[in-house]
């Protein structure tokens, strides 16, 4: 728990548009800290893997959380392995986002609740759906009903005692009428 409550904070540590060449200690410390924690996940992993299993009944791939850990893991290995200049691996570093779901699989109560979620997931389609009917039809009076009355209705309204700057000419536009 503690490895993933680091990693949550190196992850909002980073700044990916400030430092793009990471030349900045900051950066440099970030991504040690990164590493440290791929370390960490892959040793679990493969230790994890040895003890259980690879595939089949009752394995570590077996069960949907680790097989979550697993594709996080391997998109970490991904990204080390790719290391080419020109290849720009921003979409594979994003996954990264989804290391503190490891901590799910950590706390069983936690578990239950995901789990309960993902399950309402589908009667919340329902809801989702009335509301896009609601919200469109609601759109679809409100054109109708004002539809240009607030056009050219943008107007300056200055406090009482404030007196309305002059604009000089040079900067006032000329509209110039063909006829």
């Amino acid at each position: 728990m503690l490895v993933i409550l680091l990693n949550c904070i190196t992850l909002g540590m980073f700044q990916p548009c400030v430092d793009d060449k990471c030349e900045k200690n900051r950066c440099k410390i970030l991504q040690i800290f990164d590493d440290v924690i791929f370390a960490f996940f892959s040793l679990e992993m493969t230790i994890k893997m040895i003890a259980m299993g690879g595939w089949g009944r009752g394995t570590y791939l077996a069960d949907s959380w680790n097989r979550l850990d697993f594709f996080i893991v391997m998109s970490g290995a991904l990204e080390y392995f790719l290391q080419v200049e020109n290849l720009n691996l921003t979409a594979i570093r994003t996954i990264r986002v989804l290391r503190p779901l490891r901590a799910i699989n950590r706390i069983p109560s936690m578990r239950i609740l995901v789990m309960l979620l993902l399950d309402t997931l589908p009667m919340l389609g329902n809801v989702l759906l009335l509301c896009f009917f609601v919200f469109f039809i609601f759109g679809i009076i409100g054109v109708q009903l004002w539809e240009g009355i607030l056009r050219q209705r943008c107007v300056l309204q200055l406090p009482d005692g404030v007196i309305k700057p002059e604009i000089p000419e040079e900067f006032k536009v000329r509209v110039r009428v063909n006829s």
